[in-house]
């Protein structure tokens, strides 16, 4: 039975270490922030947005790859890729945390009735399924399977994106932070219909 190709087989330039190291450098920020300068560290806020970047970043390697081809650069996001769609749920899993600390039972069950919370805790479970196969072992167990299990991550991110614009209101924020990503989704799409 063939299986898929690990992603992580490529070596890329930077440790797996001192990337993670990276990764983590916005939570630094996040929880200092505002014990050093003062005011609202807005947690919530910012674990959720994130969650959603690195989310966006790992969703544009591959149109971005078809639209320059095997640079170096290109490569190093692909060897990297699992990595910031597992930081992202990283993030998003420190999102939901911090609501639960903020939230008490009565209102944790209401979310399940708000449409905008409801989609959020959708997309949790699409992302906590890609999370929990993000590993060699998964890819070598599920073989070909894995990858059509990976692509209910466009399903995750719509739901993700959806929470963020309808808890938001913000939808000029939004539309500035996906609007690569969607342009770059519309030119793979295209790409494909005139190849085929």
């Amino acid at each position: 039975m063939p299986t898929a190709v690990s992603p992580l087989k490529e070596q890329g330039p930077l440790h797996p270490y001192l990337f993670w190291g990276i990764l983590a450098l916005p939570v630094i920020a996040i929880v200092f922030w505002g014990r050093i300068f003062g005011g609202n560290p807005g947690y919530l806020r910012h674990t959720g947005l994130m969650g959603c970047w690195l989310l966006i970043a790992a969703l544009a390697v591959t149109p971005l790859g078809m639209m320059f081809g095997p640079t170096v650069w290109v490569r190093w996001l692909r060897a990297n890729r699992r990595y910031l769609g597992v930081a992202s749920f990283g993030y998003t899993l420190l999102h939901l945390a911090v609501f639960m600390v903020k939230t008490n039972l009565t209102r944790f069950i209401a979310t399940f009735t708000r449409y905008e919370i409801l989609l959020g805790w959708l997309g949790f479970a699409v992302m906590l399924a890609m999370a929990i196969t993000s590993n060699d072992r998964s890819v070598r167990t599920l073989g070909l399977n894995w990858k059509r299990l990976q692509r209910w991550v466009y399903l995750g991110a719509a739901l993700v994106l959806a929470h963020w614009v309808l808890s938001e209101k913000n939808y000029r924020e939004v539309a500035i932070y996906t609007a690569p990503l969607i342009l770059l989704m519309i030119w793979r799409l295209l790409r494909r219909r005139t190849t085929a």
